[in-house]
Parts: structure tokens; sequence; C-alpha cells
């Protein structure tokens, strides 16, 4: 009886050495690639790590809903915010899988491989939430300095427009009689040497 009682409490001590060296990869793997600490990615990683998994839900459809001033974004990542929820509920379900305690060796280290490969799954996915918006940033900036060019060349065909009006009604005169003058004073001279 004893023999079975320290073996129970050796697995468990394996399984508790297991679950902190999961941690420990995920942490890992989060470190490796979360980028800036206040993006989507650095902090629905970080919850999942700590094991907040609803929190990370609700923070990936907060993010995309808060996201209203880039029309489009949100029907593009839609599909990706849900596989990413189905992820961060794949991985919650392997971490707290029942009777965990009761596979093999060889059975718990093949789901403590499916969550690192549900995590990097999420990472890129994550990753590619996060360039979307980027595109949707680039071509917000692209289409302002497109109006922003508009207004100045319209601004400078005004003005080169009001320059030559100017120049034909008022300038252009006055250039005309001076040439007008200097012309008949060079006739005037020119005949009285003659």
């Amino acid at each position: 009886m004893e023999k079975g009682t320290i073996t129970s409490v050796t697995e468990f001590e394996h399984i508790n050495e297991m679950q902190e060296d999961l941690r420990k990869k995920l942490l890992e793997s989060q470190r490796r690639d979360v980028g800036r600490t206040d993006s989507l990615r650095g902090s629905v990683l970080g919850l999942v790590v700590s094991e907040n998994y609803e929190r990370a839900s609700e923070e990936m459809s907060a993010y995309v809903a808060l996201k209203t001033n880039y029309p489009g974004f949100q029907d593009r990542v839609d599909r990706l915010v849900q596989h990413c929820s189905e992820l961060v509920q794949a991985i919650q379900t392997k971490r707290n899988f029942p009777g965990l305690a009761s596979l093999s060796l060889a059975k718990q280290q093949e789901i403590h491989e499916k969550v690192l490969e549900h995590f990097e799954d999420l990472k890129s996915h994550l990753r590619q939430i996060e360039k979307i918006e980027r595109e949707f940033k680039l071509d917000d900036v692209r289409s302002t300095v497109w109006v922003l060019r508009a207004l100045c060349q319209a601004g400078a065909c005004i003005f080169v427009a009001a320059l030559v009006v100017d120049i034909k009604n008022g300038t252009f005169n006055s250039a005309v009689m001076v040439t007008e003058h200097y012309l008949d004073s060079f006739a005037a001279w020119l005949v009285s040497r003659f």
C-alpha cells in the first residue's frame, strides 16, 4: 500500500514538474517573440501563459472592436480572431486535461508538445492580425498623403493662375508701355542721328 502511495506522490511530483517545465517553455517562447509589451500579441500571450484564458479571448475581441477607425479591419480579422480564440481554448483544454495523472508519461509529453504547438500557432495568428493592422494604418497614411498632395497641387495651380492673370492685366500692360516708350525713344534718337 505504501509503495502505491509513494508512486502516486512521485507521479504527482512528476506531473507538477512537467507542468512547471511547460510553463517555462511557454514563457521562453513568449519572450522570444513578444514584440512590443503593449501590443495585442504581448498581452494575449502573457494572459495565456498565466492561464487567464477567458480574459485573453476577451482581450482579442475588445482589441478588434476598438479598431473602428479602419473600415474593413474587423471583417478581415474576424476569422483570425475566432481561430485564435479556438487555439486559446485548445491550450486551456490540454493544460487542464482531466485525468492527466492517469496517462502514461509519453502521452503526457505528447499533450505538452501539442500545447506548445498551439501556442506557436497562436503567436503566428496574432502576428498576422498585427500585420493586417499595420497594412490598414499604412493605407490610411497613404490616403492622407494623397489628399495633402492634391491640396498642395491645387493651391499651386490657383497661385499660378492668379499670377498669370495679374501679369496679363497689370504688369504685362506696364511692361508693354515701358517697352513702347524705350522703342520710341530709340527710334527718335536714331532718326536724329541721320
